[in-house]
């Protein structure tokens, strides 16, 4: 419950934020309302969007679907954190540096998670997403103390 609650917070904030974006554009926006922004269109367009004709994607289990909403989720609170507490610190971290250290890693796990086909045994798939949820602080972590 806790996950939905999130996601749908998270997409009811975006839909506010993007009638001020269209106002005054988006670099008016703080770091933490660009993450908002850049997480719900990972809802969007990795979680809830579905091919019903794809082998990955016609089903989506509920061990599938609680550890997508995990792994968003905890990439979520972690740019929040990451942006919040460099604001502390001498070093700034922005929601365009995070982007750029984690295209290659972490946004592309989050983009590759739904292709975990639907017929992998359920501890297989919590294994598999708790994994990248921890992978995902893992590299928050990194990220800060660098």
């Amino acid at each position: 419950m806790r996950y939905k609650e999130g996601i749908k917070n998270i997409l009811q904030e975006e839909n506010d934020l993007i009638e001020i974006v269209q106002l005054v554009g988006k670099d008016s926006l703080g770091e933490d309302q660009k993450a908002t922004l850049e997480v719900a269109k990972l809802i969007k367009d990795e979680f809830l969007q579905q091919n019903a004709f794809s082998e990955y994607d016609y089903n989506c289990p509920l061990p599938k679907t609680i550890g997508m909403l995990k792994c968003i989720i905890t990439y979520y609170e972690c740019c929040k954190r990451t942006l919040a507490e460099s604001q502390k610190s001498e070093r700034k971290i922005s929601m365009a540096v995070i982007e750029e250290n984690f295209n290659t890693t972490v946004i592309k796990d989050l983009k590759e998670m739904k292709f975990i086909l639907p017929d992998t045994p359920e501890k297989e798939i919590v294994k598999q997403l708790d994994d990248l949820a921890e992978k995902i602080e893992n590299e928050f972590r990194k990220l800060l103390h660098n």
